[in-house]
């Protein structure tokens, strides 16, 4: 008994160990990396185990595996529950706004569409990004009230998990944003709101393992517009990206001025998929990324019903006074 316990110790930590350089390296193309680095978090938890386990029983080559692998994953995990403590836009500062963006992925439209009008209701939400909207639900959110609340559209609905909108309480105008069409539509759209504007892109990039070419998903994430300059408008990515923190392409991205919403506030471990499992969600892939002068203030997850996602709730503090848009009157 004793040689197994030590045998299955050494698998462990050589398994935790061995996540280490899988999660710099995995391959972008590969659908089994993919889907393995969103468990990550999971791995990151288990090495601690391993490592304490081996440690009380006196398995030291393990114990020692285990803890530095322990380490490094959470140099990499850990910061996503602290958030930043130096936000571009620090709330109640002079002259800046809220404003409140959400994402839901509808599920090839099956999302309860008074749910979904619900959320918007509730938390007050000035732009909402959806994906995966057919046709037949664009019809039922407006039945269920969705466009009495955000009468400003912009919407790409196709058949499928393809169709993408953008919706807004305030008037939607173009960003001139330049969007390179992927699998799935994206829209864009400057919204004129109050107390500035702000450009939205809602994406929805097409996950390796739904493609013929699984390398195009990275390359439609690298492709994904580029941030706010200096004098422009804050900008936000808002979608289900199919990619977590732990994805080399979304951390190639964020990398830059990109900042990832739940991220900066200490919700980065919070998982939006899949909501219809014994399991709870685990795997963050909706995303709202912000750049230009906005900050995070507070992110939430919302589980309607029919749909496999959490939608996620963002607040935002923007400074609509740092931009060289003129406010909307």
């Amino acid at each position: 008994m004793a040689r197994l316990v030590t045998a299955l110790l050494g698998v462990a930590a050589a398994v935790v160990a061995a996540w280490v350089p899988f999660w710099w390296w995995a391959p972008t193309g590969s659908a089994a990396a993919f889907a393995l680095l969103a468990l990550t978090p999971i791995v990151a938890a288990l090495a601690v185990v391993v490592a304490v386990l081996a440690g009380v029983l006196r398995r030291w080559v393990p114990a020692v595996v285990a803890l530095v692998a322990a380490v490094v994953l959470a140099v990499v995990v850990v910061p996503r529950a602290l958030g930043d403590d130096d936000p571009a836009v620090p709330p109640g500062r002079p002259g800046s706004a809220t404003v409140t963006v959400a994402s839901v992925n509808l599920q090839f439209g099956r999302a309860d569409p008074a749910s979904v009008v619900a959320l918007v209701r509730e938390h007050r939400v000035d732009v909402l990004g959806l994906t995966e909207l057919t046709p037949a639900s664009e019809r039922a959110l407006a039945a269920a009230g969705l466009t009495a609340e955000l009468p400003f559209v912009s919407s790409r609905a196709r058949r499928g998990a393809g169709g993408t909108a953008l919706l807004a309480r305030q008037p939607l105008a173009p960003s001139g944003i330049v969007l390179r069409e992927g699998v799935f539509a994206q829209v864009e759209g400057r919204l004129l709101a109050p107390g500035g504007p702000v450009d939205v892109v809602v994406a929805h990039p097409a996950a390796p393992v739904f493609r013929d070419d699984p390398e195009g998903w990275a390359r439609e994430i690298a492709e994904l517009p580029a941030p706010a300059s200096s004098g422009e408008p804050p900008r936000l990515i808002v979608g289900d990206l199919n990619a977590t923190l732990d994805h080399r392409p979304l951390r190639t991205l964020l990398a830059g001025p990109w900042e990832d919403a739940a991220d900066a506030v200490g919700a980065g471990l919070r998982g939006t998929w899949p909501t219809d499992r014994a399991v709870p969600p685990f795997a963050a892939i909706d995303h709202v990324l912000v750049s230009g002068p906005a900050s995070p203030v507070d992110v939430l997850t919302r589980e309607p019903p029919g749909t496999d996602h959490a939608g996620l709730v963002v607040t935002l503090a923007v400074d609509g006074g740092r931009t060289g848009v003129t406010p909307a009157p």
